[in-house]
C-alpha cells in the first residue's frame, strides 16, 4: 500500500511543479493558514514536502465528483492539521488540487509513522 502512497505523492509534486496547487478556499483552510500565518506559498511548500510518513487515508472516493481523495496531517507549532489532496485529470491536462488543510478536530491516525525509513 505505501508503494500507491508514493505513486500518488509523486504524481502530486510533478503536477504541482508544473501547474501549481489548486487550493480551494473554504472558510476553515482560510482561517487555519490566517491563524498558523501561513501564505499560499507557505501551504505550497508544505504540500510539497509531504512524505509516506504523513500518510492517514486513501485512496478514497469523492462523492459525485471524478478523481480520489487522499488525506495526510502534519504538525505545526502544536497544531495537527489535516491535508486532503487529490489530482483531477482536465481534458488532457492535470490539476493538484489541495481540498482541506485545516486543524484536525479530531486525532489522525498515520500508518506509515514509524514503520518506514523516509
Amino acid at each position: 500500500m505505501s508503494d500507491e502512497v508514493i505513486k500518488f505523492l509523486l504524481k502530486f509534486k510533478q503536477v504541482a511543479a508544473s501547474g501549481g496547487i489548486d487550493l480551494v478556499p473554504r472558510p476553515d483552510t482560510i482561517a487555519t493558514l490566517n491563524y498558523l500565518g501561513y501564505t499560499k506559498k507557505d501551504l505550497e511548500e508544505i504540500l510539497m514536502g509531504l512524505s509516506v510518513t504523513d500518510y492517514c487515508r486513501g485512496p478514497l472516493p469523492d462523492k459525485g465528483r471524478p478523481g480520489e481523495l487522499w488525506e495526510f496531517g502534519k504538525n505545526f507549532d502544536g497544531y495537527e492539521v489535516y491535508i486532503k489532496l487529490k489530482v483531477i485529470e482536465v481534458g488532457c491536462s492535470n490539476i493538484a488540487k489541495c481540498i482541506s488543510f485545516h486543524i484536525s478536530t479530531h486525532p489522525l491516525k498515520y500508518p506509515y509513522k514509524g514503520s518506514l525509513q523516509e
